[in-house]
């Protein structure tokens, strides 16, 4: 054996569950290993075909707007978990890491218990190739999580239980989890991991109560909720088991087996199925399953933010897949680079295909001469992908592949720079699309230096400011003096209200406008309200109004939309007033005069009507 490897097995000896593997067991798991290495501030891209383990450094999972979800660094396992996809995955140090293919893996380990427990079987699934097939699975996240879950009489044990007995019950009864009482009402939760995490690692005496290793306070979840909105709990807040509770009794618990063996369209595998794509056809074929990710969620009556996150996490996965096909067909690159996505995609507010804006920020070695005829190559087979995949190439030109949005940091901030002091029309237009930016794939550290920049000018600058909200002030909202609709043309249809450019446009803009000139890096439109509100940019009541708004507004979007989507109709943004109910017409006229007042608050503010 040769050096490496010998250092290898001896890591794996001293890594949680790998140190219950004999040492033939250990050779078989290094010979499938495979060793890969990222800078500092790499945005990684996981394949569901593979789990990971850090050797040295640390990563950074990340949720919606950069929150933190966990911090790991050597000996810890990533990219088990199906819901990992949803997340953001950076490394904060220079780090050493091993790639394992799971099924490899799971095939020579998978029968060891000990194995078994701590990933939870998590073992890869794939949902079917043709959507059409299975038209009848969408629907099913929709059931209540009484009628998904296989343990409607779960087994509940008092806090003093010995931790011993707890673990033969688990065992006997064939369980992966106990709840835990304390005088008779919920107080913890008890996993079958936890034996190896903490009786295991810890070497805590088997006599101890099992009060000393349940996680106390547990999320739960009502009787009567969806399957989705378990899927998000399970995928936000990294957990496995939910409880299911009813007047505070526990009568039940729902697993994310549960969940994962009843559909096959839930974002989750979406993803999954995107990670393991090998080419573009194979991606063409899932971002099919668009539209039917769109109706099971509306279906499901889930709220429109996480409709739009659930859509918008696919739409990034493709483009993250794309990236990294391109790389594994050009080679490594030759100076580190970020992808960023720009416009909707980069506020998590996608709802379905839409035409594709995005842009390369590269390091500033960077040389034309040796590096250009790489990244451009890298540009356009990303470009033509999502264009194949039925993200349309921008008609405004705004792509990698487009030399002119394919610079250096330094070539960037004199854009933004020219942009922020010289506020012209074009300067303007440009604005709407740049500001909302976020880096996806690649070194995030070239993004924040030049996020960084962005923002400290934009929150000095009051001309700017001034400009920015003059432009802002163009799309009104459809209502008029006597609070009757305005209605555009829609091509051969009769004309509409245009929910996209005089609905959400107009808050998407008025958000944008005041957290640029407060410094505020969130760029998704219901981030940057609530960040206002933290910092007393907007009192509580303005920002609760225009969050309201934006949301029924764009809730009553999208349930146009798939209703389009049902009757074969190529979705868009006009909706007849005929088609709405005569309560949600009040709500939207209301909706529409909170954006209104916005705006006019929005103008005195920033001395907008001068420019006009």
């Amino acid at each position: 054996m040769e050096v490496e490897d010998e250092k290898t097995q001896l890591f794996f000896k001293e890594t949680l569950p790998l140190d219950h593997l004999n040492d033939s067991q250990l050779r078989e798991v290094v010979k499938i290993s495979q060793t890969a290495y990222r800078k500092r501030d790499h945005i990684m891209s996981l394949k569901s075909d593979f789990i990971y383990l850090i050797r040295k450094g640390a990563v950074q999972i990340s949720g919606e707007n950069q929150t933190l979800k966990e911090l790991i660094g050597e000996h810890d396992w990533f990219g088990y978990k199906p819901e990992c996809s949803l997340y953001e995955h950076r490394t904060v140090e220079d780090t050493l890491y091993y790639r394992i293919p799971k099924e490899t893996f799971f095939n020579l380990c998978g029968e060891i218990d000990i194995i078994q427990q701590f990933f939870n079987d998590r073992r890869p699934s794939s949902i079917t190739s043709s959507a059409a097939s299975d038209s009848s699975e969408i629907h099913l996240l929709g059931n209540s999580v009484m009628q998904m879950s296989r343990a409607i009489d779960p087994y509940i044990v008092n806090d003093d239980e010995p931790i011993r007995s707890v673990a033969k019950l688990m065992n006997d009864k064939n369980v992966t989890a106990v709840m835990i009482t304390t005088d008779g009402k919920l107080s913890g939760i008890v996993t079958d991991r936890a034996f190896c995490t903490k009786v295991v690692a810890d070497q805590i005496d088997s006599s101890m109560p099992i009060s000393r290793i349940m996680t106390k306070n547990p999320l739960t979840i009502e009787y009567f909720k969806s399957g989705v909105e378990a899927m998000l709990i399970m995928a936000r807040q990294q957990v496995r088991h939910l409880p299911i509770v009813k007047k505070e009794k526990v009568v039940g618990i729902i697993t994310a087996a549960d969940l994962l063996r009843k559909q096959s369209h839930n974002v989750v595998f979406l993803i999954s199925e995107i990670q393991r794509a090998e080419n573009i056809k194979k991606l063409q074929q899932i971002s099919k399953q668009i539209p039917l990710l769109l109706l099971r969620d509306v279906d499901a009556n889930m709220d429109e933010h996480d409709i739009a996150y659930s859509v918008s996490s696919v739409g990034r996965a493709i483009n993250q897949r794309l990236v990294k096909l391109a790389e594994d067909k050009f080679g490594e690159p030759p100076v580190s680079y970020a992808w960023v996505v720009a416009g909707s995609l980069a506020r998590n507010e996608q709802i379905l295909h839409s035409d594709q804006d995005n842009l390369m920020i590269l390091s500033d070695e960077y040389d034309s001469k040796k590096h250009q005829k790489y990244f451009k190559s890298i540009a356009k087979f990303v470009n033509d992908g999502l264009n194949e995949c039925g993200y349309i190439y921008c008609p405004g030109d705004v792509m990698a592949v487009n030399d002119r949005w394919r610079q250096p940091v330094k070539v960037w901030k004199d854009y933004f720079k020219e942009w922020i002091e010289s506020p012209e029309p074009k300067a303007l237009m440009l604005a709407s699309i740049f500001f909302d930016i976020r880096c996806i794939y690649g070194d995030s550290s070239l993004f924040y230096s030049l996020r960084d920049v962005i923002l400290e000018k934009t929150k000095k600058n009051s001309r700017f400011q001034a400009f920015m909200a003059n432009n802002a002030l163009m799309a009104k909202p459809p209502i008029g003096f006597f609070r009757n609709f305005i209605l555009d043309a829609s091509g051969e249809r009769k004309k509409a209200l245009n929910l996209k450019k005089r609905g959400v446009t107009p808050v998407i803009d008025y958000a944008r406008t005041y957290a640029l000139a407060n410094g505020i890096s969130s760029v998704n439109t219901v981030d940057r309200i609530n960040a206002l509100v933290e910092m007393k940019g907007l009192s509580k009541k303005t920002g609760a109004d225009m969050i309201d708004a934006f949301k029924f507004i764009n809730t009553v979007r999208i349930k146009h939309q798939a209703k389009q989507l049902k009757n074969k109709q190529e979705p868009d943004n006009y909706v007849d007033p005929q088609e709405i109910h005569s309560l949600d017409k009040k709500h939207l006229k209301d909706a529409f005069n909170v954006v209104e007042d916005g705006q006019s608050t929005m103008g005195v503010h920033f001395n907008a009507t001068i420019l006009s």
